[in-house]
């Protein structure tokens, strides 16, 4: 009987699918079966500072000069760093169940204000809790503080200041107690709090009757579209089944001898659109941006109390306007960028919300006047526009092209500027 003739051996340059599948099963079973030691072994690794690194370098290599080379000294040597590394631990052992809680009088603030926040720990054991080191991130800094020695059902309570220079979100926490020993070796933290964040908004200025002269519409701006019930009267028809009969003109149907009704002509309320641009190109500087920010939140801020139609647009996407609340939580996070310029942006603005009245540009005094130019012919001549510009030159008043251009170089100008608009 012929004997079978021998298989050759897969090539290492063979292609992939000819090649005898891993068994991918045994990998998955041993990745589960030490995903739980992982944690533990990051947390203990995660103690050992630099130092402690270099420490226990060093011990190893003094150990094995001592017992390959006989050194009397590398032994010596070693057992100090054995000493040294053991009573390090000693300084991780918990103090005491320290209760840590900290808050914000308020969580949303606005630039300049101030802002305090108030940390306290109590001792809730019958016996002294020793001193403890802790910290407490606030945005980029951290704050560092030691609990003195707290009695039996002792309180301690410290207070910070916290940053509102500038506009934005701050994450203030978590708490944490903070162990080490005095030579630097271990390094262990303990989350006390958990994190918050803190909203500084915007300056903003409230307008009052500025705005409404400025949108010169009360009653509504009437359209072309005929409707069966609105406010604008525009002409006399036949009856038709299902028309209102609140509408019939009771004395024009006694003369003709046939039901007539009113028909209207569709009004609708003033929509204002603002469009604010984040192109870093146009400002001078991150004040200037922040002047136009506050400009933009507060044109919206006061159609929003007056119960207009509002929509606030950037170059980043639209900023929620639906509550004051929601506006001024969103313009926290606006930054400067490479982005469009202005005429786009109002090209943009007018497609995505054709139903705008007044489109109010908010941007900076370094975009030239053709771009200014170029924006207004993106917009409809039905719509009212007209720009404000932010930086270091005072109020005046100038055009670009056809659109009226107002300068100003701070929030309290606003008003003025509204006037001298239009």
């Amino acid at each position: 009987m012929p004997s079978p003739a021998p298989t050759a051996a897969p090539s290492p340059t063979a292609p992939l699918a000819q090649r005898a599948p891993v068994d991918e099963s045994a990998w998955a079973r041993l990745r589960r079966a030490l995903a739980p030691l992982a944690a533990p072994v990051r947390r203990v690794l995660g103690v050992v500072s630099p130092v402690g690194w270099a420490a226990l370098a060093l011990l190893i290599a003094c150990a094995l000069a001592g017992a390959y080379l006989g050194w009397q000294e590398s032994w010596s040597a070693a057992i100090v760093l054995a000493l040294v590394v053991l009573t390090a631990g000693l300084w991780l052992i918990p103090r005491g169940s320290h209760v840590v809680s900290h808050g914000l009088l308020e969580p949303r603030v606005t630039v300049g204000d101030h802002a305090l926040i108030r940390v306290t720990v109590d001792n809730s054991r019958a016996r002294p809790l020793l001193p403890i080191r802790m910290e407490m991130p606030v945005g980029p800094a951290k704050a560092v503080f030691v609990v003195p020695t707290l009695p039996p059902h002792g309180h301690h309570d410290r207070g910070f200041v916290l940053p509102t220079q500038r506009r934005g979100v701050i994450t203030v926490g978590p708490v944490s107690s903070v162990s080490r020993d005095p030579v630097g070796l271990l390094h262990s933290e303990r989350a006390r709090t958990e994190a918050q964040d803190v909203h500084i908004h915007p300056r903003t200025l409230r307008l009052g009757t500025v705005l409404h002269g400025t949108l010169r519409d009360i009653e509504g701006a009437v359209t072309q579209d005929l409707s069966s019930s609105d406010v604008s009267f525009h002409a006399l028809r036949d009856y038709i089944p299902g028309d209102d009969r609140r509408n019939v003109h009771w004395r024009t149907t006694a003369r003709t001898g046939r039901l007539m009704v009113r028909q209207f002509e569709e009004t609708r309320r003033s929509s204002l659109l603002v469009l604010l641009s984040t192109r870093a190109q146009d400002y001078a500087g991150e004040e200037d941006f922040e002047t136009a920010v506050s400009i933009a939140c507060s044109l919206a801020l006061d159609a929003v109390h007056d119960g207009r139609e509002v929509r606030l647009l950037t170059q980043m996407g639209e900023v929620p306007t639906a509550t004051p609340m929601r506006l001024l939580d969103a313009s926290c996070l606006l930054g400067l960028g490479e982005d469009e310029d202005s005429a786009l942006l109002a090209r943009h603005g007018c497609a995505s919300h054709p139903e705008a009245s007044v489109v109010i540009l908010v941007t900076g005094q370094d975009v030239d006047r053709a771009t200014l130019a170029r924006a207004r012919t993106h917009t409809p001549l039905s719509m009212v526009m007209f720009a404000l510009r932010s930086g270091s030159r005072g109020l005046s008043r100038l055009h670009a092209g056809s659109l009226p251009v107002v300068d100003l170089d701070r929030l309290e100008q606003l008003p003025t500027a509204l006037r001298r608009a239009l």
